[in-house]
């Protein structure tokens, strides 16, 4: 003969275990819809860097790319002056052109003024403002 309490028979467990509730749903990241559909990145200057029509690597793609990414960034923090964590993507990204444009510089000098001159960006090696050493040079010649 078994014992019988309120919640069944005794030896068993006479506490009730609490309902297991399903874990709430993880909330996925909003990405913009504008980077997801890529419709403020103006890729247009790319085409002319391009060394092939399959070209998606070469350095001078790469940093025509980080510069049109660089301009999206920049137009949006004008609106959301507090979003720090696009402000760390955007210090992020210039420090990957900077590295690239330092590696042009060493190795095609042509290449890279033609960067710098388009996309009217400041030269990233020190004592070389805009090429002026260069254009002096040439412009002697």
């Amino acid at each position: 003969m078994a014992l019988v309490c309120k919640s069944g028979v005794f030896g068993k467990a006479a506490v009730a275990r609490p309902v297991r509730v399903a874990a709430p749903t993880r909330v996925r990241l909003a990405v913009c819809n504008s980077f997801k559909n890529k419709e403020n990145i103006d890729l247009s200057k790319v085409e002319g860097f391009k060394r092939h029509d399959a070209d998606a690597g070469s350095t001078e793609v790469q940093v025509a790319r980080l510069t049109a990414r660089i301009v999206q960034i920049s137009k949006h923090l004008a609106q959301n002056r507090k979003d720090f964590a696009a402000r760390r993507g955007l210090e992020a990204i210039l420090s990957q052109r900077k590295s690239l444009l330092q590696y042009l510089y060493k190795e095609d000098r042509s290449v890279y003024d033609k960067l710098v001159k388009d996309f009217g960006i400041r030269s990233v090696v020190v004592g070389d403002t805009r090429g002026a050493a260069r254009q002096k040079e040439e412009a002697a010649v």
